[in-house]
């Protein structure tokens, strides 16, 4: 009769990943003539395509030496999935899985078993599981974060890196030496002692050159799992952001100035420290201040502008510089209509009060909403923060034309449904129209809490420099996201191996972004345009393994029973001796005239396997 099989492993590092290989082809090598196998190799958490049963013993122990290590965890309900679903159209009555594993519990998972049972009771007929671990406990030290803070307002880029490291053994690891490495060279070391089955963090004190982006990583000595011995990180130490604040109301009290609020909000000191500096000047001392000099240019209420400079504006915002109109009792409409015409997102109408606190209107207050909540300027915000959006008061703000003079998108809105908050692309740069005022004549905005979270995202996403939409954690086989210019086709990626891959612009979730998928390796990935570094670009991401595969803790007989609910299964040693005679010898008896399935998770080829 015609035996047909598949094979699945889930396995932990050098020396066991080969015992798992040699026992899948023992079991391979029992079939006879006619008899066939499938093998499945893990490489997610789904299948793509199922691989048929294959009578070629040959093939199937290629198959099996090819297979390699990965860096992904384990997850052992999909690859059981899989081979039941094979064996599903099977006639045989004998269907068997040979699941070869370290017995680690983090590759179960109890969910799919509440269900899953079914399927194995229905479809298999019985689990042989091979535990190549010996039955031994698995000891293991992984660093399991590293993140680094800065300083960007000192001389150099001062801060330090915090560094968490778990000891999943049941004994204290002491005086545990772990090194750090910036830009490849080692730049600090320290020990630490931890208790059995608890974790301990320091800090590492590091300077960073400014202007420019690091790499790093964190290593501590070889162990059970090397894999998870070295962590990646890197740090973004940019130049800060510059900024002219153009005040067009100044006061003598300066409380009561148009810039007071705007500018704490965007460098308020004490415990939060910002990478953004503000520059104030009066519209009497504009003209000894040159726009290049700074990344962007507020105009806070301001009546006019001399011609020369306006040019000079427009030069600077083509050329990927930004501008942020905030409006007042000095704004013309029509002269702000004719000389901003290049730069403005809307034409600007008349001035409209919303006030009981004014004898012009008997109407209440306006409140301020979310019009794009994917914006970046807006993702910085709290659930809550956002929620209190309609807690703000307005007063007073200008109407605008509905038809934009570019490419525009408004970011926030009044309760009326009128823009409060726009922008335009303007060649390289972009343009900000805010249609109230930046101080408390007209609104109580500037004293509510995510003002300042609110206004130095929004800096930070007109200059592209915002670090909060790079992936902080991005992980072996995730994707890498950022958002693009308007104007940037492709960049290059260069994984840790050095092969290159050209990512095109594409748009994901309605934003253009640059999505990298192919992070199959830890390490750094480097970021060019051209070949060459690019300013809006970070230098460099980290891809780093998922830790959840470092604890070794083992999955018990009794937990495997009531996953199984029912289904039959055996539980040997894969070493030599009567125990690994008895499965194969069982192999063997059933292989003939039987439908046997070998289910070999070669799951830690796509996870992690512990040598000892």
């Amino acid at each position: 009769m015609t035996i047909r099989s598949v094979c699945s492993i889930q396995i932990a590092t050098d020396r066991f990943f080969l015992s798992a290989k040699t026992a899948a082809k023992q079991i391979v090598d029992a079939l006879k003539k006619d008899d066939k196998a499938a093998v499945l190799t893990l490489s997610s958490t789904a299948f793509q395509v199922l691989p048929e049963l294959d009578e070629d013993k040959k093939r199937l122990l290629n198959f099996i030496d090819q297979s390699q290590p990965g860096f992904t965890a384990t997850h052992i309900a999909p690859a059981l999935d899989a081979a039941a679903e094979i064996l599903t159209t099977a006639k045989t009555s004998a269907k068997r899985i040979f699941l070869i594993t370290d017995m680690t519990r983090n590759g179960w998972d109890p969910h799919w078993f509440k269900s899953g049972h079914e399927k194995l009771r229905k479809h298999v007929s019985g689990i042989h599981i091979v535990d190549v671990s010996e039955g031994k406990p698995l000891k293991n030290i992984a660093i399991t974060h590293v993140e680094p803070h800065l300083n960007l307002l000192k001389k150099n880029a001062e801060g330090h890196i915090k560094v968490t490291l778990s000891n999943f053994s049941p004994v204290r690891a002491k005086d545990l030496q772990v090194s750090l490495f910036l830009d490849g060279e080692k730049l600090n070391q320290g020990f630490f002692n931890i208790e059995a089955n608890a974790a301990e963090t320091k800090e590492f004190f590091v300077t960073a050159e400014k202007g420019k982006d690091h790499f790093g990583w964190v290593e501590i000595s070889g162990d059970s799992l090397p894999v998870d011995n070295k962590r990646y990180f890197t740090i973004n130490a940019s130049r800060t952001i510059d900024t002219l604040l153009i005040d067009g109301d100044p006061k003598t009290n300066i409380y009561e100035s148009e810039t007071f609020y705007l500018e704490k909000a965007l460098n308020p000191g004490r415990e939060h420290v910002s990478a953004i500096k503000p520059s104030i000047c009066s519209i009497h001392e504009i003209n000894n201040m040159h726009f290049a000099n700074f990344n962007i240019v507020f105009l806070c209420n301001v009546e006019t502008l001399p011609a020369a400079k306006i040019q000079e504006l427009e030069k600077f915002v083509t050329e990927g510089g930004a501008v942020i109109f905030t409006l007042g009792n000095k704004v013309e409409a029509d002269y702000y209509n004719n000389a901003f015409r290049a730069l403005l997102p809307h034409r600007l109408h008349m001035i409209r009060t919303f006030s009981g606190n004014s004898p012009l209107s008997e109407e209440q207050p306006l409140q301020l909403k979310v019009t794009d909540p994917i914006h970046p300027a807006i993702r910085i915000l709290s659930e809550t923060q956002i929620d209190t959006l309609s807690l703000v008061k307005f007063y007073r703000m200008f109407y605008v034309d509905p038809t934009p003079l570019g490419s525009c998108r408004t970011i926030l809105s009044f309760s009326n449904d009128i823009p409060a908050l726009i922008e335009r692309q303007v060649g390289r740069g972009k343009s900000v129209l805010f249609t109230s005022s930046i101080d408390r004549d007209w609104t109580d905005f500037p004293v509510k809490s995510f003002f300042l979270p609110l206004i130095q995202q929004l800096c930070r996403y007109v200059t592209e420099s915002i670090p909060e939409e790079t992936p902080k954690g991005t992980l072996v086989k995730q994707s890498w996201r950022y958002p693009c210019t308007y104007n940037m086709d492709f960049l290059e990626i260069t994984n840790p191996d050095g092969t290159q891959t050209v990512v095109p612009q594409q748009l994901v979730d309605n934003e253009k972004c640059f999505e990298y998928k192919e992070t199959n390796i830890p390490g750094i990935y480097s970021v060019t345009v051209d070949e060459k570094l690019h300013p809006q670009f970070p230098a460099y991401f980290p891809v780093n393994v998922d830790v959840a595969e470092s604890n070794l803790e083992k999955i018990n007989q009794h937990e495997i029973e009531t996953y199984m609910g029912g289904t039959n299964f055996s539980i040997a040693t894969a070493h030599k001796g009567e125990e690994s005679d008895v499965l194969f010898g069982e192999a063997k008896k059933t292989l003939w005239g039987h439908f046997l399935l070998f289910t070999l998770f070669i799951l830690f080829i796509e996870s992690f396997i512990s040598r000892k």
